[in-house]
């Protein structure tokens, strides 16, 4: 079998600018599990295990990819989605990349969105009275993550003729 062609040969320059907006997903998550530990290392583990969730969820939606099992933009967004779908869909010729691709992207939306309304819920309820700012700090920079994400992985996206997001992005260019 030979190796799928990808969509993008990523340069060393993509792999920076997709630092970018990886950089305040990181800081919200770094703080939201810091905070969290300070009350509870069992709402760690959840929000952990939400992570994890995420990962399974888009190991389903790289089925398909033709950056699967090598660099990909979801890697700088803390992912290891890739290289897991390469464990858990070995037979890729069995499983329908569309299918993979719809089930992923909605199981991907119900556990990532409950992975970030978990932390937000927790910290807002734990530290809002003590330190509001800092609370506010941390989702301002997960709302700043999202739109970062949209406007620099979506347009090299393996999924640009599939994904609800890029065909989104394609009507805004």
């Amino acid at each position: 079998m030979s190796p799928r062609k990808c969509i993008h040969q990523w340069t060393k320059q993509d792999r920076a600018l997709h630092l970018i907006p990886a950089t305040p997903l990181i800081l919200f998550n770094a703080g939201a599990i810091y905070l969290l530990a300070k009350e509870s290392l069992l709402l760690v583990g959840v929000f952990l295990l939400l992570w994890v969730g995420v990962n399974f969820a888009v190991a389903g939606i790289c089925v398909g990819c033709p950056y699967r099992g090598g660099y990909c933009p979801g890697l700088s967004q803390l992912y290891f989605a890739p290289f897991l779908s390469l464990v858990l869909y070995r037979d890729q010729e069995s499983i329908s990349p569309k299918r993979s691709f719809n089930n992923g992207l909605i199981f991907l939306g119900v556990i990532g969105i409950g992975s970030y309304v978990f932390a937000i819920y927790w910290l807002v309820r734990l530290y809002w009275q003590s330190v509001p700012l800092v609370v506010l700090t941390l989702i301002a920079f997960l709302l700043v993550h999202m739109p970062l994400s949209f406007f620099i992985l979506c347009p090299k996206c393996g999924y640009n003729d599939t994904c609800p997001m890029s065909k989104v992005h394609k009507v805004i260019e």
